[in-house]
C-alpha cells in the first residue's frame, strides 16, 4: 500500500508538470502569433501609405521638372500643383526643402499646421522612399519622404549612345504628410490584441501553476494520510506485541538475574546472564518506543527552561562524548520559559544527541543552539560527522528505517511524533562527510514563572 501511495503521489506531481508545460507552450504560441500579426498588419498599412506617398512625390517631382522648361513661373506652377494635391487628397502637407534647409515650397491643409523645415531635414537621408511618424501641430502625421532625383538631359550627339548627363541641380527633400489615423488605429488594435494574448497566456500559466501547487499539496496530504495509516496499523500491532511479549520478557529477565547471581562475577556463565539481561532490556525499550510512536501522546505542558533541558541532556551523554573525543558547543540565547513537556523534550534531545555521537565515531563537534524567531523557538542540533546520503534523507523518519547495525529505526520517527505533538516541525539538512543539522521548529509561548 505504501508503494502504491508513493506511486500515486509521484504520478500526480508529474501530472501537474504535464499540465504546466502545455500551458507555457500555449502562452508562448499565443504571444508569438500576436506579435507576428501585429508586425504583419503594421507593415501592410505602412507599405500602402508609403506607396501612396511615393506616388505623390513622383507627381510633385514631375511637375517640378516640367517647370524647368521655362524658369518663368516655375514656382507658381509648382505651388499651384501642390495646393491642388493637398485640396484633393487626404493629405496634411506637401513640402520641398532645399539643400540649405529652407522650404522651397510648402502646401498645408491648414495654414500654420506646425511642420518645420528643420524637422524634415532631421529625418535620416534616403534616396528611396522612407517614412517616419512625426508630431505636427498636436497630431501625429505619417510622413513619407525622399530626396529628389535631379533631372537628366541628353548630351550633344548622344542620341545613338543613349548617354545621359546630370543637370548639376542640388538634390531637394520632398516630404508628404499623410493622415496617420489608420496606422495608429492598427497599432492600438495590435497592442490590445497583444495584451489580450499575453493576459490569456499568463492566465494559462497561472492556472497551470495553481494546478501544480494543489497537486503537490494533495500529494503531501496523501503522504501524511498514508503515514498515519501505517502508524495506526503499527499501533494495533504494538498493542498486541506489548501484551504478548512484556510478560514473558519480564520472566526471562527475572530468571536471567536469578541465574546470574548464582555465578561469580567474571565467569563466562555470569557474562552470558548479563547478556540475557541486556537483551531483555533492549527488547523492552523497542516495545516501549513502538508504543510511544503509535499511541496519541498526552503532553504535560508546563513552563520550562530550554537551557536547563539542554544542559541536563548533555550531562547524560557527557561520558560518551568524552570517550569518543567529541567537543560540545552550546549557543543558547536568553529565552523566557516556554510551555513544554520536559520529559518528552528530554527524550527528544537524548535521541538527537545519541544519533550525533554515533555519527562521529572518530570524534568531532556537537553543537547545540537555541534562539527565538518571531513567535517560534528554533532548537538546532548539529554534528560534524558522516552525514546522511541524499537517497536516504527522505526516509529517515520512516519507522524501522536505519543504516546502523544495532539501530531500531524508531528514534527519529519518535522524535517527529513528539515534536508534532508540541505543534512543531522537524527539518533536517545533511551533507555526506560534513555532518548533519536537525532543527526543531516549535511554537514559542513564553511565560514567567
Amino acid at each position: 500500500m505504501t508503494t502504491q501511495t508513493s506511486q500515486a503521489s509521484t504520478f500526480r506531481r508529474r501530472g501537474g508538470m504535464i499540465l504546466l508545460v502545455p500551458a507555457l507552450l500555449v502562452a508562448v504560441v499565443l504571444i508569438w502569433l500576436a506579435v507576428q500579426g501585429r508586425e504583419r498588419e503594421q507593415r501592410t498599412i505602412a507599405r500602402i501609405l508609403t506607396t501612396q506617398g511615393e506616388t505623390l512625390i513622383r507627381a510633385v517631382e514631375a511637375g517640378r521638372r516640367m517647370g524647368m522648361r521655362g524658369q518663368e513661373g516655375r514656382q507658381f506652377r509648382l505651388r499651384f500643383l501642390m495646393d491642388e494635391m493637398v485640396r484633393q487628397g487626404d493629405l496634411r502637407f506637401l513640402g520641398l526643402v532645399d539643400a540649405q534647409g529652407r522650404f522651397e515650397a510648402l502646401s498645408e491643409v491648414e495654414p500654420g499646421l506646425g511642420i518645420t523645415a528643420g524637422a524634415l531635414v532631421a529625418l535620416p537621408a534616403s534616396s528611396e522612399p522612407a517614412w517616419e511618424i512625426l508630431q505636427v501641430g498636436g497630431e501625429q502625421v505619417f510622413v513619407v519622404y525622399r530626396h529628389s532625383r535631379p533631372p537628366r538631359r541628353f548630351m550633344h550627339n548622344s542620341m545613338e549612345r543613349g548617354d545621359l548627363a546630370d543637370s548639376g541641380e542640388e538634390r531637394t527633400l520632398i516630404a508628404v504628410g499623410l493622415d496617420a489615423s489608420l496606422y495608429l488605429r492598427a497599432v492600438r488594435k495590435d497592442v490590445l490584441t497583444l495584451a489580450m494574448a499575453g493576459g490569456l497566456g499568463l492566465a494559462l500559466v497561472f492556472a497551470g501553476a495553481v494546478t501544480l501547487y494543489w497537486r503537490r499539496k494533495v500529494a503531501g496530504l496523501e503522504s501524511e494520510v498514508a503515514r498515519q495509516e501505517r502508524l495506526a496499523a503499527l499501533g494495533t500491532l504494538a498493542a498486541g506485541v506489548a501484551h504478548e511479549i512484556r510478560n514473558p520478557l519480564s520472566s526471562i529477565k527475572g530468571f536471567a538475574t536469578y541465574f546470574g547471581a548464582k555465578f561469580e562475577p567474571g565467569t563466562q556463565d555470569h557474562a552470558l546472564a548479563e547478556v540475557m539481561i541486556g537483551e531483555a532490556d533492549r527488547l523492552n525499550r523497542v516495545v516501549t518506543e513502538l508504543l510511544e510512536l503509535t499511541h496519541p501522546l498526552e503532553l504535560r505542558l508546563a513552563p520550562a527552561s530550554v537551557e536547563e533541558l539542554v544542559q541536563h541532556a548533555l550531562k547524560l551523554v557527557e561520558n560518551d562524548c568524552r570517550s569518543k573525543g567529541i567537543a560540545v558547543r552550546t549557543r543558547i540565547a536568553q529565552l523566557e520559559p516556554t510551555r513544554l513537556d520536559s520529559d518528552r523534550m528530554l527524550q527528544i534531545l537524548l535521541n538527537l544527541f545519541l544519533n550525533a555521537i554515533q555519527a562521529m565515531p572518530k570524534g568531532g563537534t556537537l553543537t547545540v543552539s537555541a534562539q527565538r524567531a518571531r513567535d517560534r523557538l528554533e532548537l538546532c542540533v548539529a554534528d560534524s560527522g558522516l552525514g546522511i546520503a541524499p537517497q536516504d534523507l527522505d526516509r529517515i523518519f520512516d519507522p524501522y528505517f536505519t543504516t546502523k547495525n544495532q539501530g531500531t529505526g524508531l528514534g527519529l520517527a519518535t522524535v517527529r511524533t513528539m515534536v508534532e505533538a508540541h505543534g512543531g516541525l522537524v527539518r533536517v539538512s545533511s551533507e555526506p562527510g560534513r555532518g548533519t543539522q536537525v532543527i526543531l521548529d516549535l511554537p514559542y509561548k513564553g511565560e514567567s514563572t
